[in-house]
């Protein structure tokens, strides 16, 4: 109920979603990097997966010669020849 709110405010004034709502926002570049914003930790790293823990869920990026290039609280970016991407609970 409280996120429908939530949602409905950010619409009526005009906020972008992923801001208001604390949403991961994930940039892609092609197959080689993505760029988040808005996670919350990273719960594991490999150089095959990259499990990402934000304000709903989990992102799970999959693919071969993963790595984080930087990192900070409010963004990362990661390299490397990205397969996936899995979205959930």
């Amino acid at each position: 109920m409280l996120e429908e709110v939530k949602e409905a405010a950010a619409e009526g004034l005009k906020l972008p979603k992923d801001a208001a709502l604390g949403e991961m926002l994930l940039s892609f570049v092609g197959s080689r990097s993505v760029t988040v914003e808005n996670y919350r930790g990273i719960l594991f790293y490999d150089e095959e997966t990259v499990t990402l823990k934000g304000r709903r869920g989990k992102a799970v990026i999959r693919g071969r010669g993963l790595h984080i290039d930087y990192y900070d609280q409010d963004e990362m970016r990661i390299s490397g020849t990205i397969r996936s991407l899995e979205l959930g609970g």
